[in-house]
């Protein structure tokens, strides 16, 4: 007859297993977090792409204009009345519907949505998106040069109607390739659907234009898409040009470098 006696694991062995699990789990859940980053990236350039396309189809519809950044409204009356921005209408019953843009793509509430923005929303009343459109130059919402009187933001709201009018031409964009049109934005406090340049800031509203910035969230970059439609990712986050001659309190609002410009100057802005 055999005897035959059985062996469970000691107390050393049993710490080199747990060790073992841990070393493993540790190499997994980075892994894990990384491949849940790239789809969140591969989702918001799939979204930028959608826009950037209605954005083209738009303009053909529109006399070869892009669509406005605003049509009713003020800047300061944003929060009541009837405004139709180019992501979303507020009618004047508050009611919140998909706006300019959307008659051109399918599921626009999915599409104005960067799974990879947190955070309050654009204006009082409208989801947040976490995505905005260069109304620096494109949407026509004011070119004016640094230091020029008048301000930049006289054009806020612009003086057309659905046809278009004010906001550039398909025709005037001649560096559709290099030019940003929408990208994932976002400034101290939250989103914003308005890209800016940091030529357009005026001494006496650079903190307007400095929270009209983009958003680097994608492991220290971010992404956009150009006026042709192919999607670009920066890892840069710019200052602009005259970031140093700037109190800091207008400069606070871009939160630098957790968001920024994508040039220094107007380069990556006016497509002319």
């Amino acid at each position: 007859m055999t005897n035959r006696s059985t062996r469970g694991f000691s107390l050393i062995e049993l710490v080199v297993v747990i060790a073992i699990i841990a070393l493993l789990i540790g190499g997994l859940v980075p892994a894990l977090g990384h491949l849940d980053d790239h789809a969140r990236q591969t989702r918001c350039r799939s979204n930028l792409r959608v826009m950037a396309r209605a954005a083209i189809v738009y303009a053909t519809h529109h006399r070869g204009h892009f669509p406005p950044a605003l049509l009713h409204g003020t800047n300061d009356d944003a929060n009541s009345g009837d405004v139709r921005a180019w992501d979303y209408w507020r009618q004047p019953d508050g009611t919140v519907v998909p706006g300019l843009l959307w008659t051109y793509t399918d599921h626009p509430g999915e599409v104005l949505q960067c799974p990879g923005f947190t955070g309050p929303s654009n204006w009082e009343g409208d989801p947040f998106t976490g995505y905005n459109y260069n109304v620096a130059f494109i949407a026509a919402e004011g070119r004016l040069p640094w230091g020029q009187p008048g301000g930049s933001w006289d054009f806020l709201v612009e003086k057309d109607n659905l046809d278009g009018g004010v906001s550039l031409t398909l025709a005037q964009c001649r560096r559709s390739g290099t030019t940003a049109l929408f990208g994932v934005g976002s400034w101290r406090n939250g989103a914003n659907k308005f890209m800016r340049s940091p030529v357009n800031a005026s001494p006496q509203d650079a903190s307007t234009a400095y929270a009209g910035c983009q958003g680097f969230h994608y492991a220290g970059s971010t992404t956009f898409a150009c006026i042709d439609g192919h999607v670009e990712r920066s890892a840069t986050p710019f200052q602009g040009q005259h970031f140093d001659e700037l109190p800091d309190w207008m400069t606070s609002a871009m939160d630098w470098p957790r968001n920024g410009f994508l040039s220094d100057d107007a380069a990556r802005y006016d497509p002319r």
